[in-house]
């Protein structure tokens, strides 16, 4: 008798096998934890802000000049340090992740894409939350006119968020490119991932993949426009649709790794705290640590004005400025023109000391000079 073949012994396969390498300064602890707690510093610090303002406690209501007005003005100022704490090193960490994947895209399989997407979101939701709560505070400042292309939204901070805008979109385009490539019967590592938790047992792949990676970048991208150009009436809406992504994001983020790590090729290194991980790290405990210097500061602020009236705030420092405290970026541009300056006059200097020493060095050489 001729034997008969399984029905299913050539059946394709219904979960993915061959998910990829270990990835740590992708997927590590570290990176996860780092920013995703940015992102989660930035919305509470955006929604106290945000409650604040509904109070009446950011309204500037006393006359330019008086002691009231500088007390305002000097709240304003504080909230804004605290509010922007942390926001500046997470966008430039997420440029640069951003930069990383797209330059090593080809070698960096679909389970790690996915994840660098979740993962550089919550720097965008955070971003947004926090522009759209320094908009409120910039809208209670009596001052010239706001919302002008330029300048006023060409200052540091507006540049990085439009380079990481314009990487995000960038990235979003490639992995729905990638996603094309899913394939669950590849030799090959890295055309797949489990999907369990993440997607409805019926779903096709990559089809509901590629309409979650499309739906969360297009929400994502407007409410980021929102908070770069909207006016502040519009900040309430903004707000809610950016903290409503954040919990969207790190579902997806910690389902898809738990599901996932435990199949990959030396899965145990995915822990491994190497270089990516312990920088991650470091920058949210500097987050951290500026949170609560910053808070310090204004709890110290608000005692003294307790304490001594409206008058304190006129021994303080320098008053708010309008554009608000400067970026890392512009201290760091301000900082190389300090030293380009400082060694411009010390050779002014050294140049005309020079001078009359050569002058002198003549005068006793030549006799007729002398004379």
């Amino acid at each position: 008798m001729e034997a008969t073949e399984s029905p299913g012994l050539h059946a394709e396969p219904t979960q993915c096998e061959k998910i990829g390498e270990a990835m740590p300064d992708i997927a590590g602890y570290g990176v996860l934890i780092g920013l995703s707690g940015q992102a989660f510093i930035s919305l509470a610090l955006s929604f106290w802000v945000f409650f604040l303002t509904k109070l009446g406690r950011l309204d500037i209501k006393h006359p330019e000049g008086t002691p009231g007005h500088a007390s305002e003005k000097k709240r304003l100022g504080f909230l804004s340090e605290i509010l922007m704490v942390g926001n500046d090193i997470q966008m430039i960490t997420g440029v640069a992740l951003l930069i990383t994947a797209l330059s090593n895209g080809k070698e960096i399989d679909l389970y790690h894409l996915h994840l660098v997407y979740d993962t550089v979101s919550f720097v965008g939701i955070s971003n947004a939350a926090a522009l759209i709560c320094w908009t409120f505070m910039g809208a209670k400042t009596p001052k010239k006119k706001r919302h002008q292309i330029a300048p006023s939204h060409w200052t540091g901070r507006f540049r990085v968020s439009y380079m990481f805008a314009v990487l995000f979109l960038a990235f979003t385009i490639f992995l729905e490119v990638r996603l094309d490539e899913w394939s669950l019967t590849s030799e090959e590592l890295g055309y797949c991932y489990v999907t369990t938790g993440i997607s409805s047992p019926g779903a096709s792949h990559p089809g509901s993949d590629k309409l979650y990676v499309a739906i969360t970048a297009v929400w994502l991208l407007l409410v980021m426009f929102g908070a770069l150009f909207c006016t502040a009436r519009f900040g309430k809406p903004l707000l809610i649709l950016s903290f409503l992504q954040f919990p969207v994001h790190l579902y997806m983020m910690i389902r898809l790794r738990k599901e996932n790590q435990g199949s990959l090729e030396n899965g145990e290194d995915e822990n491994e705290w190497d270089f990516g991980q312990t920088t991650a790290t470091l920058l949210l405990s500097v987050a951290i640590a500026q949170l609560i210097h910053q808070a310090v500061r204004y709890l110290k602020f608000e005692q003294g004005i307790k304490k001594y009236g409206p008058e304190y705030a006129l021994v303080q420092e320098k008053e708010y400025l309008d554009a608000g405290s400067p970026s890392l970026v512009e201290q760091g541009i301000r900082g190389l023109r300090e030293v380009a300056k400082m060694n411009s006059s010390n050779s002014r200097v050294k140049r005309d000391q020079v001078e009359p020493e050569e002058e002198s060095h003549e005068l006793m050489q030549s006799p007729e000079r002398r004379a």
